[in-house]
């Protein structure tokens, strides 16, 4: 979120230089959408955030030359606040998890594994790994609304798969028992929080497996790399058994 804000600034001001946003709104806007969409790759921005940081501009001079009426402003907020509730909250942004991430815990996952994803957005993964895998079983965790209904219409259009559940809940409050392996795609921020609950909640012999995202202070047991340049590897840490 701070790369993202940080683009925003930089591209604004470099768009200054060359145009004055009151003189030249337009030229100015698609200046600073050109220099957002650098300087978000530059900090490996991708996905949904570029896309949403080269619009941004644009976007609201349309607006303000539309006179839109405040229902749209209102509306636009309240699908921002549905589509990423957790940005501003848990300071965790809407993230995806790649392909190569399915690919490579449909490889690494035992026989007949209990997969929960803590963030599933719209459960494009856990539907991807159940074709791949259909021995697993997966639950997906989401509490936001949209990717949340999303996720339940996937799970609908694929007729329903009794190894798939869709759950609306909050990882901070979810139990955290019953799974051989919790997956998390979140962001620094969390996880600390989850290692706790972790250690304190989870089955003994149960793995957390963490998109790129590190836990302090507590090196990964193991490591597999994804190449990603942002979803760069899978942390592994497992719980000690009971003693």
């Amino acid at each position: 979120m701070l790369r993202a804000a940080l683009a925003v600034f930089l591209a604004s001001l470099a768009a200054w230089a060359l145009f004055a946003p009151l003189a030249e709104p337009g030229r100015w806007a698609l200046a600073q959408a050109a220099f957002c969409l650098l300087l978000g790759r530059a900090l490996s921005l991708g996905g949904v955030r570029l896309i949403a940081l080269g619009l941004f501009a644009p976007a609201l001079l349309l607006a303000l030359q539309w006179s839109l009426p405040p229902w749209v402003w209102a509306l636009a907020a309240l699908l921002t606040f549905a589509l990423a509730r957790n940005a501003p909250t848990q300071r965790v942004p809407f993230y995806r998890s790649s392909g190569e991430v399915c690919r490579v815990l449909s490889h690494w996952l035992p026989q007949g594994a209990r997969l929960c994803d803590l963030g599933c957005a719209d459960a494009r993964m856990l539907f991807s790994l159940a074709r791949l895998r259909p021995d697993l079983v997966l639950t997906g965790v989401e509490n936001a609304p949209l990717p949340w209904l999303a996720a339940r219409v996937r799970w609908s259009l694929a007729g329903r798969p009794a190894n798939v559940k869709i759950v609306f809940g909050d990882l901070r409050r979810l139990p955290l028992a019953g799974f051989d392996v919790l997956y998390a795609f979140l962001s620094p921020a969390p996880m600390p929080m989850l290692w706790r609950r972790f250690q304190r909640e989870a089955d003994a012999g149960a793995w957390l497996a963490s998109n790129s995202f590190a836990v302090p202070d507590a090196p990964a047991e193991r490591t597999l790399p994804l190449g990603g340049p942002l979803q760069t590897e899978l942390l592994l840490w497992r719980r000690p058994h009971a003693t």
